[in-house]
């Protein structure tokens, strides 16, 4: 790798620090942005290997992960002393997929298959086996092998999972973004968005006939009701997110084009997306401007720098970066009817 993990782990905890962190921005953004190369390389090599054999998706993404998501996630894991050079996860694919069957097709196909120049360093299925937090997806981490010492050892993420499994994340996500709680860290603290996507999350296993935490295995369908209902009529935490809705501002003029980047830029207060993408050339256009916006917005700002294979699934692939959980509220529409009967007048 073009630096060493001492130096990744020092510069990582100087990030936490805001009096250090200018010192070290440049060489953070510098790392993490070589990721997208390896990464790109990974994603040809599954498409390829996917289409040859004939394993079905709906979609797939990619993306570096965000400046405060790094941040977020260094100060989360202070405890178990994780460093920023640990961090697996700061180039990520994502490929979701229309049904468990489909999920459980590509699973198999992925036991015969390695990318080209990478191994596959671990598997950790959480959907056997969920987070505490309800999360579900089965993750991929592959270490690359290059002669460029650059790229040498780099570590990519590939996520698989389900629509259903899907539109829960982004739900959590959309919620993360506009509470300003990290609620996809595993982190017991009462939170009442965080109960409430714990139970959805049972809810969705008992439908997708997957795993179940502990907690809900004696549950019987009135006892879902009640906790949901609860939520959703006490809480309206339903009601907060079909409320929300974002003006999208776009210069794009690639849209018709197969692949490239985008960058997002997102406006909390003003609920307002901009995006502008970039053609596959481009990448190094898209990165500069990334990084400076990354270093010029406040609390109230986000931005996202995404690769996927067409800009006109970018809503589809990131929808919590445009505040739309509609595909989650679809989902539990049904649930929801079911449990009108417990309903308290």
């Amino acid at each position: 790798m073009k630096y060493s993990r001492k130096s990744i782990d020092r510069a990582g905890w100087a990030l936490l620090d805001p009096f250090k962190r200018a010192e070290v921005i440049e060489m953070v953004t510098d790392w993490r942005l070589s990721h997208l190369p390896v990464l790109r390389e990974l994603v040809k090599d599954l498409t390829s290997y996917f289409r040859e054999n004939n394993v079905q998706y709906a979609f797939y993404s990619q993306r570096i992960k965000r400046m405060t998501s790094i941040i977020d996630k260094l100060h989360n894991n202070q405890e178990s002393k994780m460093g920023l050079g640990g961090m697996q996860d700061i180039g990520g694919a994502r490929f979701v997929f229309g049904s468990v069957d489909d999920l459980k097709l590509t699973q198999n196909a992925l036991s015969a298959f390695t990318p080209n120049h990478f191994t596959l360093e671990r598997i950790t299925d959480y959907i056997s086996n969920p987070k505490s937090s309800g999360y579900r997806s089965i993750h991929y981490i592959y270490k690359y092998h290059s002669e460029n010492p650059d790229y040498d050892g780099l570590k990519i993420e590939l996520q698989i999972r389900t629509r259903l499994q899907h539109s829960w994340a982004m739900a959590v996500e959309t919620a993360s973004l506009i509470s300003r709680t990290s609620l996809k860290a595993n982190i017991n603290d009462g939170s009442v968005w965080r109960g409430f996507f714990k139970l959805v999350s049972a809810i969705f296993a008992i439908k997708e006939r997957s795993v179940i935490p502990e907690e809900y295995t004696n549950y019987n369908h009135q006892q879902y009701c009640e906790d949901f209902l609860d939520y959703v009529d006490k809480y309206k935490l339903l009601h907060q997110l079909k409320a929300l809705r974002v003006t999208v501002v776009s210069d794009d003029v690639y849209l018709d084009k197969p692949d490239g980047f985008c960058v997002l830029s997102i406006d909390f207060k003003q609920q307002r997306v901009t995006y502008k993408t970039f053609l596959s050339e481009e990448e190094s256009i898209a990165s500069t401007i990334f990084s400076q916006l990354e270093q010029t917005i406040d609390a109230d700002e986000a931005v996202l720098l995404v690769s996927i294979a067409k800009m006109q699934e970018i809503r589809e692939a990131y929808p919590s970066y445009f505040l739309d959980t509609n595909e989650f509220l679809d989902s539990l529409e049904d649930f929801e009817t079911s449990c009108s009967v417990y309903r308290k007048s």
